[in-house]
């Protein structure tokens, strides 16, 4: 396992009432040059045998796409993914299920006595429980399709693993029975208990927790399930995302930031093609690093002068501000020319839309003035209704910096990208599919 490498539980965030993400509306266009190097991907992903659990869920699920519990919400995939984080919680070594999406609300539940259901579960599981998190990416490469039913490397990942996991008969249809079989016959009857209770009601005695611990822990993937998942990352209609695992097998160990092993490993090592690509991701970051460290400016001297508001005055004075609107024009130009070059029309046409506001910045009281409308555009255009600014802005544009989003210290020139690209999820991947690790993949 790579050292350093972060596993991640995923939080079940409230709602953003403030929209304190994303203050310039960049992460977008960063997210589409991401999809052109790792499609299918996302960054909240970690482990790739969750995609085994999905197509174990399509298998236990055959025929109950259709059903709703007895709450009228909860699909029958749901309640198959609260058994199997439940049995993480009652029967699985923390180590092996690591990354586990719902893990603290099912130890919440068990510690309470509560059963698993929509009110005890994660507050938007279509979204944040693992079937969410790793469906983009289990539908392209063809393990499920749109309603979680099996697909053919579905399949074919589910016969790797059930002979792996000696538990031959498990997929629906299988000429002969056995272990497996009765295995997911014990599932399905436990998930369709759980759509009439629209709650799992399992004793703390029930065999199902171990067998969903045993075989689907995230850690305890088997040698013959990872070479064929590893196999499907890196099939040739991935398009660049054969290259990008090839490159990362060899990458240096350690907690190294993906702009740094972006910069520093992959584009010296990549084919032309990636190479572009890639290119394209660093010259948009040089961009998005100017702009956002020009916002943050705009926080800290409005934080230092206390009551008093800021204008376009206050970034004349500063030499931060000042450098920045001289380096800006040049950035701009050099993250279209490279965006263009690799990227759809209507990437091209979301990126020229956000250097039009500051196409025509020379002075920092013009960036100042640029930063903050676009600033107020992005929150406007945030659903459902809108979200308030970061500043109360007067119609002569002066600015003060609200309470929540002060800033005490000084911006600092950075060096980590502010958008996820993936690699990370790759690596991470690799992690835990290597070949020195479970044999050739």
């Amino acid at each position: 396992m790579i050292s350093g490498l972060p596993f991640l539980t995923l939080l079940d965030p409230e709602t953003e009432t403030e929209g304190a993400l994303d203050p310039l509306g960049l992460s977008a266009i960063g997210d589409r040059l991401a999809e052109e190097i790792l499609p299918g991907l996302r960054a909240r992903m970690s482990r790739p045998r969750f995609l085994t659990a999905v197509a174990v869920s399509a298998a236990v699920c055959d025929g109950l796409e259709d059903r709703v519990a007895g709450d009228h919400v909860t699909p029958a995939y749901l309640v198959f993914e609260w058994l199997l984080v439940e049995g993480f919680v009652r029967a699985g070594d923390s180590e092996d299920t690591v990354g586990t999406p719902g893990t603290l609300k099912a130890q919440a539940a068990k510690n309470s006595g509560e059963p698993m259901c929509a009110r005890t579960y994660l507050r938007v599981p279509s979204i944040f429980g693992f079937h969410g998190v790793y469906k983009p990416l289990a539908r392209h490469l063809g393990i499920v399709d749109d309603d979680f039913r099996l697909a053919d490397n579905g399949h074919d990942l589910l016969k790797a693993w059930q002979t792996e996991q000696g538990l031959d008969g498990f997929l629906p249809g299988s000429v002969s029975s056995g272990k497996g079989t009765k295995v997911r016959q014990l599932l399905r009857a436990a998930v369709e208990e759980g759509l009439r209770e629209a709650c799992i009601r399992r004793s703390t005695s029930w065999q199902g927790w171990n067998l969903l611990a045993g075989h689907l822990a995230p850690r305890l993937i088997g040698q013959a399930e990872a070479a064929f998942l590893y196999g499907l990352l890196k099939n040739r209609r991935g398009g660049p995302r054969r290259e990008v695992f090839r490159l990362l097998e060899n990458a240096p160990d350690g907690n190294l930031p993906e702009s740094h092993l972006v910069v520093q490993w992959l584009i010296p090592r990549a084919s032309e093609d990636l190479k572009r690509r890639l290119f394209a991701i660093a010259a948009f970051e040089d961009m998005c690093a100017l702009l956002e460290r020009a916002f943050d400016w705009a926080r800290y001297l409005s934080t230092e002068a206390g009551a008093r508001a800021i204008d376009g005055n206050d970034f004349n004075h500063s030499e931060a501000a000042c450098q920045i609107s001289g380096q800006l024009s040049h950035a701009i130009r050099e993250a279209e020319a490279a965006v263009g070059r690799v990227a759809t029309i209507g990437v091209q046409q979301n990126l020229a839309n956000l250097s039009d506001g500051f196409d025509q910045v020379s002075k920092p009281a013009e960036l100042f003035e640029a930063v903050l409308a676009r600033h107020t555009q992005v929150q406007k255009a945030k659903k459902p209704d809108g979200k308030r600014d970061w500043f109360e802005i007067s119609p002569n544009c002066k600015a003060f910096v609200r309470v929540p989003y002060r800033l005490s210290e000084k911006p600092q020139v950075r060096e980590r990208w502010n958008r996820k690209y993936r690699i990370d999820t790759a690596r991470s991947f690799w992690s835990d599919l290597k070949a020195d690790a479970h044999g050739t993949a």
